[in-house]
């Protein structure tokens, strides 16, 4: 009996999977007639899923009337039924449409200041100047520069027009000039010590500044702020060959002063 049984569920087994044989099926899914990756493809009744390549292709289990559920980031959500054509084919392909939000539209008001809101505040305020402070400048009236306009539409000061008429400016710039021409000097005297310019370009110590002076022609300065030690080294080793400042040239300096 117990044997009986056994063949009785197996037949029975047999003929309901032949009437909804479960195959692997090929699908491409497309939003708005584009082949999309990463689109998720979920069967509710076996409960299997899967995932579209770059072309859109994937592939899943499936029988007659199956329901398969279709989500992606950018497609709306949508339910398949698979249909005998499609088992028979081992063939589906999915059609979405994508994904629109319309947002509301967003007004943004600028922010009303105190003085907008209560007009007394503005009515009521107290008058608060260098007077009513009682500051020691309060009575001092501004000193007074005329201007006047040139040609070409620029309007200077007449105490910048005086200066520059004098050299000032000139003067303030060319000062500015040495200033920073120095402290390269410096820099560079620093970068390589002493010891460099003594013993290996034999330069007296008291003339080596004045030595690096006489290279700022040579274009040390940029050399030594593009950070180009090595054409740096090479100007002045050959700068120092025929310098006045050397200590084989001692005689030649003193007899040319």
């Amino acid at each position: 009996m117990r044997n009986f049984l056994l063949i009785f569920f197996t037949i029975f087994s047999c003929v309901v999977h032949a009437q909804n044989p479960t195959k692997i099926i090929k699908g491409t899914v497309f939003i708005d007639s584009i082949p999309t990756q990463d689109v998720h493809i979920i069967n509710k009744k076996l409960t299997l899923g899967a995932i579209s390549n770059e072309n859109g292709q994937f592939e899943i289990l499936a029988e007659e009337n199956n329901i398969l559920l279709i989500s992606h980031l950018n497609l709306e959500y949508k339910e398949i039924t698979v249909s005998k054509e499609n088992i028979k084919a081992k063939n589906i392909v999915i059609y979405v449409d994508s994904k629109t939000h319309m947002l509301d539209e967003v007004v943004l008001e600028k922010q009303k200041n105190i003085l907008e809101i209560d007009q007394d505040i503005l009515a009521n305020a107290p008058v608060v100047n260098a007077k009513t402070l009682k500051l020691p400048y309060a009575n001092v009236k501004p000193k007074d520069d005329k201007t006047v306009k040139i040609e070409s539409g620029i309007t200077i000061g007449l105490s910048g027009l005086v200066n520059a008429l004098n050299g000032n400016n000139k003067k303030k710039k060319l000062l500015k000039k040495l200033k920073v021409e120095d402290q390269n000097i410096a820099n560079i005297r620093k970068h390589y010590t002493d010891g460099f310019f003594i013993r290996q370009l034999k330069i007296k110590e008291e003339h080596i500044n004045s030595f690096l002076e006489s290279c700022i022609s040579k274009g040390i300065i940029n050399l030594y702020r593009k950070d180009k030690v090595l054409e740096l080294t090479s100007v002045l080793i050959e700068n120092s060959k025929h310098s006045p400042y050397l200590l084989e040239n001692e005689h030649i300096r003193l007899t040319q002063k």
